[in-house]
């Protein structure tokens, strides 16, 4: 059978995974690598700004290795809400660990689809980065039992505004996050201030908060906070926070573990 151009694009943009050390890679037999992955697979699939439409989708939800990847980047395609909806649906994910969706102009309806989905048992790095998520996609991600595995969430330059964090706030699934970065996403102190009343962040390690309109009341809700023990890196790049503020942080007494904070100059 002849070979697509869209399945030849697939194939040429697979990545094999290994547990080789930089120096062993060198001298590691190609060959060797991928009779290797037969027995334990593991690819990195990168389809990032390749304009996927929604046919083209389906195809790549055909492709007989797709069992095999283990993190898939699709950001910048075409295939919108009704496309994620298409992949959630798919069995072929569940080795996946890291899944990128950036800039595909989901909605409420794509993060439905992808907190329903059954799937993601294996899923620790999800990447929603500019895209429309606001309260109602967070509700449904903070209900989501299959995404409660996440270590790692991405959700730069969504409109999630105090209600979206309330409630990403409000889970009782998302117990396991260590990175959690809400850059650009409108939280305010309000939003702050409701995370930091929230069980979910008690395993955060680094938090990122860019371009929030947070100010120094900011700090205050972050040193009287409950839920922050091991945090460790913060940032507050462009928002309204006097360094004097921030500088308070450093001893904080229920902040032990923090150690790191970026903020100008």
């Amino acid at each position: 059978m002849t070979e697509s151009l869209f399945e030849s694009l697939i194939r040429n943009s697979l990545t094999l995974i290994t547990d080789y050390d930089d120096s062993e890679s060198l001298v590691v037999h190609e060959g060797d690598m991928y009779a290797r992955a037969e027995s334990s697979p593991m690819f990195k699939l990168d389809l990032n700004d390749k304009d996927i439409i929604l046919e083209e989708m389906e195809e790549l939800l055909r492709y007989p290795r797709l069992r095999n990847v283990q993190k898939l980047f699709l950001n910048e395609n075409s295939f919108g809400d009704e496309g994620v909806e298409r992949l959630a649906r798919t069995e072929a994910f569940t080795r996946l660990t890291v899944l990128s969706l950036a800039g595909n102009k989901l909605t409420e309806r794509g993060m439905r689809a992808l907190a329903d989905s059954p799937h993601w048992q294996n899923l620790t790095s999800l990447y929603l980065h500019g895209n429309r998520l606001g309260p109602g996609a967070m509700k449904a991600l903070a209900a989501s039992e299959s995404l409660s595995h996440l270590q790692f969430l991405y959700l730069k330059a969504n409109p999630l505004g105090p209600e979206g964090a309330a409630e990403l706030a409000a889970s009782a699934h998302l117990k396991n996050l260590r990175e959690l970065y809400l850059d650009r996403t409108r939280i305010g102190n309000e939003g702050l201030a409701a995370l930091c009343r929230s069980e979910i962040m008690r395993s955060v390690e680094k938090l990122s908060l860019p371009h929030n309109e947070l100010d120094d009341e900011a700090i205050t809700i972050l040193m009287e906070s409950e839920v922050l023990p091991n945090l460790i890196t913060l940032d507050l790049y462009r928002n309204r926070v006097s360094q004097r503020a921030a500088q308070a942080l450093k001893n904080a007494p229920k902040l032990p573990q923090f150690k790191f904070l970026q903020m100008e100059g």
